[in-house]
């Protein structure tokens, strides 16, 4: 709301399987097509199954007929052919293309609970799978093709690999788009200690996916002293305002120097378009929400050291609130890098510059994940063959 009365267009897409985006609003949104909220304000709850047909109906035709093949009613190969994942997918995609299309000044992802978005945005990675899962895919494709001309009717048409290999098009494109420099997440906690807790995970997820966070929303504060407004809470509240108290002091130690803004909770529900302007009033005044608040590298390689042999190259990824006892685990496997912190792994493309290293080693120290490489030794070209002519005069 703070952003369209300032003039941007702007667009909100819900990607919560449950909306609520337009309950919140109080106009009731399309599933296909953006719909006017406001001056200047648009909102979308995606349909994934409308995303699903628009991008992926011959993969879904595909798995659907290979049921049916094995003697499973076409109701029910219907239902099996929609693959785990799709929602999430898909809402990336159209995402993607609302941000690109020109129209929209900035858009914003209504996302669902931090266990789904964290899956939402680890599924272009998931999805692309590293040099190693589109290698076997263009063998899988080969193969195909060679299969029809003796008669295999198992083998997909060629729309399935058009179609798989747009997604993986998509998929790259959406894993540089989410970590590019005009994109950032923020975190919204409630004074809770689960909802910390659950928050810091998300924090060093994103870090370790090259994600971005530029600010933290603290919603649904007891509100005490000025911002009561000569209110009274009553005694029977009085240990939780205390208490929301210090879980804030934490959150502004904790993910300091992150910018923390305050929602308190208000006398009644903040529903429709008129009580959420005086909320983002409330809650960010003369901030501009749409610029990007706060950025720091998560990832580099970073400049040799004085004591340094001229081979040694360090490739350091920042991970917050990682802890001594914490299990890492490093790989480097091919071009990529697997890196695998408590229970959130992923594998990251190297930079160039290290193509022609290998991994000597790994320690954490702080925040910091320092990965060292060494140079291997070029091997000598082999000799040239040049070719002797004759002088006329030794002929």
């Amino acid at each position: 709301m703070t952003l369209a009365a300032a003039g941007k267009r702007v667009l909100v897409i819900s990607s919560d399987p449950a909306h609520s985006l337009g309950d919140v609003f109080q106009v009731s949104l399309s599933r296909t097509e953006p719909t006017p909220i406001a001056e200047n304000l648009f909102g979308l709850e995606i349909d994934t199954l409308y995303e699903a047909r628009r991008n992926m109906g011959n993969f879904e035709k595909f798995v659907s007929e290979s049921y049916e093949k094995r003697g499973i009613r076409s109701s029910v190969a219907s239902e099996l052919s929609t693959q785990p994942g799709l929602d999430e997918i898909f809402s990336l995609v159209r995402l993607h293309r609302e941000a690109l299309s020109g129209q929209w000044d900035v858009v914003i992802l209504d996302t669902s609970p931090t266990g789904n978005t964290l899956r939402l945005l680890a599924y272009p990675e998931l999805i692309v799978g590293g040099s190693t899962g589109k290698k076997l895919f263009r063998v899988y494709q080969g193969m195909s093709s060679m299969m029809k001309p003796f008669g295999s009717s198992n083998g997909p048409d060629p729309e399935f690999f058009n179609e798989v290999n747009q997604l993986l098009d998509s998929m790259n494109q959406v894993s540089a788009f989410l970590t590019g420099e005009n994109v950032t997440l923020r975190l919204v906690i409630n004074p809770e200690k689960l909802s910390i807790l659950e928050s810091k995970r998300a924090y060093t997820f994103t870090h370790i996916y090259g994600l971005t966070i530029d600010a933290v929303v603290v919603n649904k504060i007891y509100p005490v002293g000025d911002a009561l407004h000569g209110a009274q809470l009553g005694s029977y509240f009085d240990y939780w305002a205390k208490l929301h108290g210090r879980y804030l002091e934490d959150i502004e130690s904790a993910f300091a120097p992150l910018p923390i803004f305050r929602l308190f909770l208000e006398p009644c529900e903040p529903l429709g378009v008129e009580a959420l302007r005086q909320v983002g009033a409330k809650a960010f005044g003369e901030t501009d929400m749409g610029q990007v608040l706060y950025s720091k590298k998560n990832m580099w390689v970073e400049e040799r050291r004085p004591t340094d042999d001229p081979d040694i190259r360090r490739f350091v990824v920042r991970i917050p609130f990682l802890t001594e006892n914490e299990h890492i685990e490093v790989q480097r496997v091919g071009m990529d890098l697997y890196m695998c912190v408590g229970r959130i792994a992923r594998s990251v493309s190297l930079p160039r510059i290290l193509s022609n290293s290998d991994m000597v080693g790994y320690v954490a120290d702080g925040e910091l994940l320092t990965v060292t490489f060494r140079e291997r030794a070029r091997e000598p070209e082999p000799p040239r063959l040049t070719r002797l002519r004759r002088s006329p005069a030794s002929a």
